[in-house]
């Protein structure tokens, strides 16, 4: 994951977006929180919250077809 945190962003949620809600704020505060329980995860930069997010989900896997609230970037 390099360039801008648009790229970085929008990869994380092209793989995870379906079980996480995923986003960066002001700060590079990277955060996922998860559809079912809406816990969150934080990181410092995205290869972090991505390492985080697979092993959240590989502790309990988030069901992929959950309603969910809407992103927002």
């Amino acid at each position: 994951m390099t360039g801008d945190r648009g790229e970085p962003l929008d990869e994380l949620r092209h793989h995870w977006g379906s079980a996480y809600m995923i986003a960066c704020h002001p700060g590079g505060r990277w955060v996922a929180e998860r559809r079912d329980a809406y816990e969150p995860l934080r990181a410092a930069s995205p290869e972090a919250l991505w390492d985080k997010i697979r092993a959240d989900y590989a502790a309990r896997p988030v069901p992929r077809d959950l309603p969910g609230r809407q992103r927002t970037r």
